[in-house]
């Protein structure tokens, strides 16, 4: 089911809901008002026919002679029935077309004038009728009634419009909430439209424009942004790829000329372990372009959990590995030492690249130096140093500076420093060393 016909059918029931609490408001209302009214009327009844007996001023009820309450009783007769009940539940007066029930009710009130008078509503051949019975003094009950077909009649005409006037009114609910989905998800199915052609066509270089409410132009902007960075993402991907093209060609090339010596007959000794050592070289340096490949490309290095990371213990960790593989002096100094929160593979890397860069581009005795102060890492070396025209290259993947093409190495190690930087919150940069080298230095967020 669609967002449109959700809102749309939600929409309906809950006016559907609020139609048919009003409705049965209205209708309650409306009919205990007009009931109101007729027991107003009867109320009244019973005031003037009190007041008429009183100007009688006659104590006798029942008998043959002049009647003082049929006399009060005459005004009533037009547009009510009127009925005198004794003790017994006689009726000994009657005024009106019809005879009205006495009920033991009607003659426990004749009886008991402390009882009060009550309400009821009645049904004489067919003719619903609202019925007031009082108690009289010295005995028997007055009973007033009034016809109410007229206030049923209103009644059902009342009704009748209340369910005439709620369909209605769903319906234009409805309609008002269909529109008021359609132009809401307006611009959502715009974007998944697109989202469609883009799918379709692989272009990731489009740009969507969808006006709207706030959270849906929010949601376009997103949206963009995503594209934006799958289309960096996707450029980078094409560039990684024709880059590796290029790296590979070089030691495969290799491996092919030197497999080729192989097969030749005429090879002395010390030749053929010449061109094996330069084979175990070039798989050595396929190897570690191929894991460099795979720390840059792949996702995996984002699983692993952060953790908090003492940086003067880390690198004192990096330091003593490196030492003991290559016999070089490095120096660890600290001041303030932070602990900040890192991937410890991603870091390890990342701090080893530096120093193998250092030891690599520095091949004199001259010691690699950590420095850490507070948040920031300097690895720092005292070879020839990086060019101004290099530098703003140097986290670049497959970059190498013409000077040392001739070294081992794939270009790929400063950028998997650049994006360890990128993925921790880090900044990266590099500068020249006082006295000669280059000091890159890696700076985390508090």
């Amino acid at each position: 089911m669609s967002i449109r016909t959700r809102l749309m059918l939600t929409t309906s029931a809950i006016v559907l809901v609020i139609v048919s609490v009003l409705s049965i408001g209205i209708y309650s209302t409306f009919s205990r008002q007009l009931v109101q009214q007729v027991d107003q009327t009867l109320s009244n009844r019973v005031v003037m026919i009190a007041d008429s007996l009183r100007r009688e001023n006659s104590r006798q009820v029942f008998g043959r002679q002049r009647n003082p309450l049929n006399e009060a009783l005459l005004p009533t007769r037009f547009d009510t029935v009127t009925q005198v009940v004794d003790t017994f539940g006689t009726v000994v007066i009657a005024l009106g077309e019809v005879e009205l029930p006495v009920t033991e009710r009607t003659i426990s009130i004749a009886n008991s004038p402390s009882r009060g008078a009550f309400h009821d509503t009645i049904t004489v051949d067919g003719d619903r009728y609202r019925m007031l019975t009082v108690p009289l003094v010295g005995g028997g009950a007055l009973q007033i009634a009034k016809d109410i077909n007229d206030l049923q009649r209103a009644q059902n005409a009342m009704r009748g419009w209340l369910l005439a006037l709620g369909p209605v009114g769903i319906a234009i609910a409805a309609l008002a909430g269909w529109w008021v989905a359609r132009r809401t998800t307006r611009p959502i199915q715009q974007l998944a439209s697109a989202a469609q052609d883009i799918a379709r066509t692989r272009n990731l270089a489009t740009t969507l424009t969808i006006s709207g409410d706030r959270e849906v132009t929010q949601l376009a902007t997103s949206f963009n942004a995503m594209l934006h960075a799958l289309h960096q993402s996707s450029d980078q991907q094409k560039q990684l790829v024709q880059d590796a093209s290029h790296e590979l060609r070089t030691p495969l090339t290799s491996l092919r000329a030197n497999a080729e010596l192989l097969q030749r007959d005429s090879l002395d000794e010390a030749t053929k372990q010449a061109v094996l050592r330069d084979i175990a070289a070039e798989i050595d340096e396929l190897t570690d372009l191929s894991s460099e490949l795979t720390a840059l490309a792949s996702d995996q290095r984002l699983v692993e959990e952060l953790q908090s990371v003492n940086l003067r213990d880390a690198c004192d960790d990096i330091a003593s590995r490196a030492m003991r593989r290559t016999g070089r002096t490095i120096e660890v100094t600290s001041e303030n030492p932070a602990t900040v929160i890192v991937r410890p593979t991603q870091f390890d890397r990342a701090i080893g690249n530096l120093v193998d860069n250092a030891l690599k581009f520095c091949p004199t005795p001259d010691q690699i130096e950590i420095n850490i102060f507070g948040s920031r890492v300097d690895v720092v070396d005292h070879g020839p140093g990086i060019s101004d025209a290099d530098k703003p290259h140097v986290f670049d993947r497959f970059f190498r500076a013409t000077a040392t093409r001739a070294l081992p190495g794939s270009g790929l190690g400063l950028a998997i420093v650049q994006q360890f930087a990128d993925d921790h919150g880090a900044l990266v940069s590099v500068t020249d060393t006082p006295g000669g080298g280059a000091t890159v230095s890696i700076v985390f967020a508090h």
